[in-house]
């Protein structure tokens, strides 16, 4: 089983690439089989953006990977 943590897109560069930013801040800039938007989050697979999600999940993953399950 692989676990991806959700990333949010940043920029969307000419090539179409998009520059992801973690949860720690730091930031990845990778290629897309999906349609984006700035401020989108996604799923990743490698260096491949596989899936957009919906801003409630990320933030409820986030909950979940900061210890704050159940508040």
């Amino acid at each position: 089983m692989c676990l991806t943590i959700p990333k949010k897109v940043i920029e969307i560069q000419e090539n179409g690439q998009v520059v992801l930013e973690l949860l720690d801040g730091t930031r990845q800039t990778m290629k897309t089989i999906v349609g984006l938007e700035i401020g989108d989050f996604c799923k990743t697979l490698q260096d491949v953006v596989i899936e957009k999600i919906a801003s409630k999940d990320a933030k409820k993953i986030f909950k979940i990977l900061k210890g704050e399950v159940g508040s």
